[in-house]
């Protein structure tokens, strides 16, 4: 009887997860390495303009990772051929060096929330690009990058 309750739990929880995400995309850093030249891409067609959604940015870093935080440039297409570009400081440590994020040893999952509530003004196909806006060109300890869009948990 304890099993079958278990078994329904995940069920449910693992159905309620793949109604609230629309898309799930990260790209695999295998060196650690960002160039600046470097753009994650993917796109999303969109149909619903009037549900609310909320945008993660996704990034693995490893414990050697230099700075505190990892600033992002975040580039919406819009079907219409305009785009906006944002510029994003995604906190990956806090004031004392303690990493945020999980994981298991010296690598670290962060969802990063930057966008909430959002909807998109038009239906059609929007293209996202995420590109570094750190210093130096190339940053080290970075090994995967992506980006989730769900709808808004409130």
């Amino acid at each position: 009887m304890h099993r079958a309750f278990l078994v329904f739990l995940l069920g449910v929880a693992l159905a309620s997860c793949s109604n609230q995400t629309l898309l799930s995309e990260t790209d695999s850093l295998p060196t650690g390495d960002w160039e600046y030249n470097q753009v994650f891409q993917t796109t999303y067609a969109a149909e619903d303009t009037l549900t609310p959604l909320d945008f993660y940015f996704l990034v693995r870093n490893g414990s050697n990772y230099r700075y505190q935080n990892l600033i992002i440039y975040f580039k919406t297409y819009y079907p219409n051929n305009t785009f906006q570009v944002d510029t994003i400081d995604c906190p990956l440590a806090d004031e004392s060096g303690r990493w945020y994020g999980s994981g298991l040893g010296d690598m670290l999952d962060n969802e990063i929330l930057f966008k909430t509530n959002y909807q998109f003004p038009k239906s059609g196909a929007y293209k996202f690009e995420i590109q570094h806006a750190m210093r130096p060109d190339t940053i080290h300890e970075i090994y995967d990058v992506g980006l989730r869009i769900e709808h808004a948990s409130r």
